[in-house]
């Protein structure tokens, strides 16, 4: 039994989810009928192969839940479809496991609930391939911007899909506009990382939403009209529930079968202040990784329970995306201050507003809000009180901004809170900063 758990904790912990999703993709519907009362009916294959057809043509922009309109079995079959290719096109380059590239992973699992498909992310890649032909790199040393880079596909879906163009010119428009931002953005995420000094954990999400706001732009000029949705499904709240508690359950199992000492490096990570760039797979290990991401799951999971929270694909697909940071730079120390901030700003919100209902977009905002843990980790729980709660503030209107292409919005917003926060903490009162949490070693 110990080999199994070492075999599977080294080689197949993803697959063992890919797995889990394709068997929901054709299970789940029967069971939930079952559940319902009207029995245990298997649907047509071609049901979810016509809802993943629907899905692959879908203009996909922010904020699209792809159960919404494709259903619960065809969505798990994107998550899993997707999942397994980029395990494999990671294997096939050779590229060792490690702390963000597990994040990524994680997040393109999370973000292919609402917005990621094969058929809009590979001129991404094709993008960055042929720019590692340029400058003569070898295509596996931008591995980590690889797989950040998707944030932007709703761009290539709706250039394709959402102006009614002709197909002959909206389907190459599209490509070509998928393959140009992947040709900009290894260079240009880089670049953007200065703005914010690292405290932004979603710092490719600030860089493609800047050349979102440049796409929109040009859409708009040559008055092609760019129209922003609100699809969400609330029936299936309750499947996401199990799933978020099973899964959370399933690594820390997995952590301590492996480690029963698992939690002396946990604490570790608890020590830094998770400033990009960390990688606590490469220097805590996998099965830190994996407690911290277990916990941070069932943090979230206690919080939507006390509030109630409606979980649907968007929902949970920005909890899962935001719990793949837990190997790069997220943990329970430093996004509690931001969580508090966030939910205070969320409760005052809505007394302005004399309405208590928790909407889509506040669960949202809350998540990724997680994404500014950095600045609770280096400056201590005020500092991080308050970027949680200027990240519920200025984040609304910051869509309008990139037009809806970047399905990182909140990690645009992030950026720019990051870098008025870096400010006011090194420039304006350096005399009152105190740093915490330490660096991590990095990559």
């Amino acid at each position: 039994m110990r080999k199994v758990i070492h075999y599977l904790h080294d080689h197949y912990y993803l697959e063992v989810m890919v797995f889990a999703f394709f068997l929901l993709s054709f299970f789940i519907e029967p069971i939930l009928g079952a559940i319902d009362g009207k029995g245990f009916i298997f649907h047509p294959v071609e049901q979810v192969f016509q809802g993943y057809y629907e899905i692959m043509k879908s203009p996909s922009i922010l904020v699209t839940d792809y159960i919404y309109i494709a259903g619960l079995g065809a969505t798990f079959f994107n998550v899993a479809t997707i999942l397994l290719c980029n395990l494999i096109f990671i294997q096939a380059l050779r590229i060792k496991m490690n702390g963000p590239i597990f994040s990524g992973l994680i997040m393109i699992a999370g973000f292919s609930f609402f917005g990621k498909n094969l058929w809009n992310t590979i001129p991404i890649y094709l993008g960055i391939y042929f720019y590692s032909l340029f400058k003569k790199m070898p295509f596996k040393t931008f591995i980590i911007t690889i797989l950040f880079s998707t944030g932007i596909s709703p761009l290539v879906s709706y250039t394709m899909f959402g102006f009614s163009l002709h197909l002959g010119i909206s389907i190459p428009l599209g490509i070509v506009c998928g393959i140009a931002v992947g040709f900009i953005i290894p260079t240009f995420a880089s670049h953007t990382i200065v703005f914010h000094e690292g405290y932004n954990l979603y710092n490719t999400g600030f860089a493609l939403g800047i050349l979102s706001a440049f796409f929109y732009a040009i859409f708009k000029f040559s008055g092609l009209n760019v129209e922003s949705v609100k699809l969400y499904d609330t029936a299936n709240h309750n499947v996401f529930y199990y799933l978020l508690f099973l899964l959370s359950i399933f690594y820390i199992l997995l952590a301590y079968l492996h480690d029963h000492k698992v939690h002396k490096r946990y604490l570790g990570i608890l020590k830094t202040n998770g400033r990009l760039i960390s990688d606590y797979g490469g220097e805590f290990g996998n099965d830190a990784v994996f407690l911290n991401f277990g916990i941070i799951g069932l943090l979230v999971l206690v919080i939507f329970l006390i509030f109630r929270v409606n979980l649907n694909g968007v929902v949970f697909g920005s909890t899962l995306a935001a719990m793949g940071f837990t190997g790069y730079g997220l943990h329970l120390r430093n996004v509690l201050p931001v969580w508090i901030g966030s939910g205070l700003a969320i409760l005052v919100s809505m007394a302005i507003q004399q309405d208590y209902t928790l909407t889509v977009s506040h669960a949202m905002m809350f998540v990724f809000a997680s994404g500014l843990a950095p600045i609770a980790g280096r400056y201590g729980i005020i500092y991080g009180l308050i970027i949680g709660a200027l990240h519920i503030i200025f984040t609304p209107i910051v869509i309008s901004f990139q037009g809806g292409f970047d399905l990182y919005n909140n990690g645009l917003s992030a950026g720019f809170e990051g870098a008025l926060i870096t400010v006011l903490a090194e420039k304006i009162f350096p005399k009152r900063r105190r740093k915490h949490g330490r660096k991590s070693k990095g990559m």
